[in-house]
């Protein structure tokens, strides 16, 4: 009894710690939302729909939600599973590419196009705006779009981590048609990443 109750103990430790983790883990750094604040208020003038501003952190597991959706109206925040490219990593993503073919994910401030209905459900079409980082985002076909592998369950089925995708951003099937339908027409989304040295690439 003694030796079940100390079991019990020691499973209770590690699920707080792993609670503690995760918290931490899925918090938006100051650094890396300035950085994307900073852009938005000196291209205000190229960004139609100004009332959402999108963060992905791929500094941050890919069993965290790491992809924040701002409402600059309101003030609130939503917090997304959002997975990488196959490409980029295991669990976290830290090779990523412009490159057509790569299957991996790709960086850098983005605004997003239309909505259209793709092989997954709804999907949002995405313009990468920084030349030799993210501007052949589009030639790949790199799209928001659901996934039911962005989920908590495929991150028990594959270890520890999410399901990956071709190098689009993909999300959990049951959120994306209102995540679509708020970012869509003209919004930015910026993909935060790790730079060359292993570090965040925010200040």
């Amino acid at each position: 009894m003694a030796m079940i109750k100390a079991l019990i103990i020691v499973i209770l430790i590690l699920l707080l710690t792993w609670s503690v983790h995760l918290t931490a883990s899925q918090r938006l750094s100051d650094p890396v939302r300035d950085r994307a604040m900073d852009y938005y208020r000196d291209h205000r003038e190229t960004i139609d729909n100004q009332r959402y501003l999108t963060v992905i952190d791929f500094t941050r597991p890919s069993y965290a939600r790491r992809m924040h959706v701002l409402d600059l109206e309101t003030g609130q925040m939503e917090r997304f599973l959002v997975a990488h490219g196959e490409n980029s990593g295991y669990i976290y993503a830290t090779e990523l590419s412009n490159r057509i073919g790569s299957h991996q994910s790709c960086r850098g401030f983005f605004l997003t196009g239309e909505a259209y209905q793709g092989d997954f459900g709804p999907a949002l079409k995405l313009h990468g705006l920084e030349e030799g980082i993210n501007d052949q985002a589009f030639r790949r076909d790199i799209v928001l779009h659901g996934a039911t592998w962005a989920s908590y369950g495929s991150v028990f089925e594959n270890g520890g981590r999410l399901g990956r995708s071709w190098g689009c951003p993909a999300v959990p099937l049951e959120e994306v048609g209102r995540i679509v339908e708020r970012l869509e027409g003209g919004s930015l989304l910026y993909i935060h990443s790790f730079d060359e040295t292993g570090r965040s690439s925010a200040p």
